[in-house]
């Protein structure tokens, strides 16, 4: 299920035009503060301790620093997955 309510935001830009520079007004996700508003802490923090809590990611040391090795792939699927299971409920106010 898709995020309906997700923050959004209007901003001019520069882009190239035929005589040169022109400024165009550009909507894109406000993503300044997260996409909705969710409760307690980042959301990104939640969706990494999920996907790490599944066992999908290598664990190990770099150095002497605890380390994560993970599929980009496979976590993009995880996050997007849980983003629509957990914070459809949610919206910008």
């Amino acid at each position: 299920m898709p995020i309906e309510a997700k923050g959004r935001r209007r901003s001019p830009q520069p882009v190239p035009g035929g005589s040169g520079p022109e400024v165009r007004i550009v909507e894109s996700l406000d993503d300044s503060a997260g996409i909705v508003d969710y409760p307690g802490e980042d959301y990104f923090a939640v969706i990494m301790r999920a996907y790490l809590d599944t066992g999908r990611a290598k664990m190990g040391t770099v150095g002497r620093a605890r380390s994560e090795l993970l599929d980009s792939r496979d976590l993009v699927d995880f996050a997007v997955a849980w983003m629509a299971a957990h914070l459809a409920a949610y919206t910008r106010v």
